[in-house]
């Protein structure tokens, strides 16, 4: 996957040091302290922009025409057929109908505890344990590709609702809604436990990313009201100094910036590009520490 070009990551981060450095001291100490002042006031107020908006977007926008696919994907989905699909597909050597997949569905307790006693007490040469596990994969990668498929891979929302949840036991709690019958209980929990945490994820990146660039606009406006301090006797100099070090500081938010954007596009693609990848980032000696770099803990 291109692991190789690494070295372009760290170029990257040292080329925009230099070109900061310069730029800082060009601009000079005052409009650079005045431009990383709210630099950093924009990535907190877009912060709290991402934080305020995403729910309400989410609510008005999204989560009505979410809800409506879910609700039609599951009505189209049969508990007992997605099972009796994955006893077969199991290579068990055992086959069950569809009567008796629906038995087992209607008794108490643990459904993949109970699917595996009776697959192994019909001659399967796997443990129960083996079995429950497996089963319990299927099933759920099976009623996820039914539900979210058409829209987005089982593996894709996986990867995304583990960086907000524990993906596993999210599937999990849908897939015991699943089993029990109810078509629209399905949708609701599908909507509420996987798709509204997964959307809400990626529309709290892209808000954020989108309104830390326009509030960098406005901040660079705002600091060129103070050019021309480099060319006043005495505090030019000292001006141009301190905004090199300055430069180097707002070089950083860009730098950091730039990583999370990678970051937020791993994530999204699942790491299948050949050149925006988790492995690649990896094996930087600098990038990576950006990448991995979590602002808002620092600040809380």
């Amino acid at each position: 996957m291109a692991s190789h070009l690494f070295w372009f990551y760290d170029a990257l981060v040292l080329g925009i040091a230099l070109i900061f450095l310069y730029v800082g001291s060009k601009r000079g100490f005052m409009r650079s302290a005045v431009l990383v002042v709210l630099t950093v006031a924009s990535i907190a107020l877009s912060w709290l922009i991402c934080e305020v908006a995403t729910p309400i977007i989410y609510e008005n926008l999204i989560k009505a025409p979410v809800a409506d696919s879910l609700s039609e994907a599951s009505d189209k989905t049969d508990p007992v057929s997605v099972v009796s699909k994955a006893v077969s597909g199991g290579n068990y050597g055992v086959e069950m109908t569809d009567d008796e997949v629906s038995g087992v569905i209607e008794r108490t307790g643990d459904f993949f505890k109970n699917i595996a006693g009776e697959i192994k007490g019909n001659g399967a040469g796997e443990s129960e344990e083996a079995i429950a596990g497996n089963m319990e994969e299927s099933v759920t990668q099976s009623m996820l590709k039914a539900l979210v498929g058409d829209v987005v891979s089982p593996a894709t929302l996986s990867e995304i609702l583990d960086n907000v949840a524990d993906a596993e036991q999210s599937a999990r709690s849908v897939v015991d809604v699943f089993l029990n019958g109810d078509r629209a209980a399905t949708a609701e929990a599908a909507e509420s436990i996987l798709v509204a945490p997964a959307v809400k994820a990626v529309l709290k990146g892209i808000i954020w990313i989108v309104s830390m660039f326009i509030l960098m606009f406005i901040s660079r406006a705002i600091a060129n009201a103070f050019k021309g301090l480099n060319k006043v006797p005495i505090i030019g100099p000292v001006n141009v100094l301190l905004g090199a070090i300055l430069g180097l500081a707002e070089g950083a938010v860009v730098i950091y910036l730039i990583a999370q954007t990678v970051r937020f596009v791993c994530y999204f693609t699942s790491d299948s590009l050949m050149f925006l990848n988790t492995d690649t980032v990896m094996n930087t000696y600098i990038f990576r520490h950006l990448f991995y770099f979590d602002i808002m803990a620092l600040i809380g």
